[in-house]
């Protein structure tokens, strides 16, 4: 490690931190980062951000790519559903925009999570191939935008 920051420091690479991708990706990768376990850390953040939001929604029913789907897809929660919104006063003239944007984003989000979950967490888990250093900061860095995206967004509930 002090030989890599001596080298960044010769560099005009900027540095990165993978302490500072979001910390429930970092938090779950970290251990087995450290000890160049790539595809088990990048394994370990994908169960842990779906294992955070199925918590927080109460939604173990299912799944993990149809709970995905369930929780972006456009319209409104089922009852035992709730789903994520983009959030914002409707009569703001920029989350109006948001707002006009939600179906598409939505419909990104969904496809990001499903996709993400496909190609990278079950390949991580179903195989014994190891990542590289880069493919394996690459796909943490996927997760932690995918997990701020989320922080931003609002639970959306349908009461019984």
């Amino acid at each position: 490690m002090i030989d890599e920051a001596e080298a960044a420091l010769d560099s005009a690479t900027p540095g990165f931190a993978p302490s500072e991708l979001h910390p429930v990706i970092w938090t779950a990768a970290a251990a087995h980062w450290t000890t160049h376990q790539y595809r088990v850390a990048v394994r370990e953040a994908s169960e842990a951000l779906t294992v955070h939001w199925k918590t927080r929604l109460g939604r173990n029913d299912v799944d993990d790519t149809v709970f995905w789907q369930q929780t972006l897809s456009a319209g409104e929660p089922e009852i035992g559903r709730p789903k994520l919104a983009w959030p914002g006063d409707p009569t703001d003239k920029t989350n109006r925009s948001m707002r006009g944007g939600l179906e598409p984003l939505a419909k990104a989000l969904n496809s990001l999570a499903t996709g993400l979950n496909l190609t990278v967490r079950n390949v991580t888990t179903h195989t014994r191939d190891e990542l590289s250093e880069q493919e394996g900061m690459e796909r943490l860095a996927a997760y932690s935008y995918f997990a701020r995206l989320l922080d931003k967004c609002e639970v959306s509930r349908r009461d019984e």
